[in-house]
């Protein structure tokens, strides 16, 4: 586990060949650019558990190539972006044919938990409704760290 060592581009590039890695914390890392964000998200496969709070420049666009090459992550927090939004998340949702909404098997399916402290983009009642079609396999932390959970509907 690398955690918290405010390492610069080339060290991360680095990184970005462990295709083995499975744990990484950058957070508080100053900015992390477009090029050197491809190859973490391209090079690290397997990583199951990302902290990349407090990074200046996290957009919804650099989350989501990382959702798409890195189909074994469980736990991603996120806190302090301000242009991270809830549409990433949506994505998590598909639309069957017969009208139905179940949790993509494609779209980061493994991922069981998300922090998303002082986030001022993302809607707590949108989220809600993601975790409730995620069914349990999801709980994310809002903007206050409260917990959103999947709550069993009452018969």
């Amino acid at each position: 586990m690398i955690r918290q060592c405010g390492i610069g581009a080339n060290t991360l590039k680095s990184i970005s060949k462990c295709s083995n890695l499975v744990q990484l914390d950058i957070s508080t890392n100053v900015e992390i650019s477009d090029e050197v964000w491809t190859m973490v998200a391209l090079g690290l496969p397997q990583l199951q558990e990302l902290d990349c709070s407090w990074v200046f420049g996290m957009t919804n666009e650099k989350m989501t190539l990382l959702f798409h090459h890195c189909p074994e992550l469980r736990k991603l927090t996120i806190d302090g972006h301000k242009q991270i939004t809830t549409g990433i998340f949506r994505k998590m949702i598909v639309t069957l044919p017969n009208g139905s909404q179940v949790r993509s098997a494609q779209y980061v399916p493994r991922l069981m938990y998300v922090s998303l402290q002082y986030c001022n983009d993302i809607e707590d009642n949108e989220l809600w409704e993601i975790v409730q079609l995620c069914k349990g396999s999801l709980i994310v932390r809002n903007y206050y760290g409260d917990d959103i959970e999947y709550s069993v509907p009452k018969d």
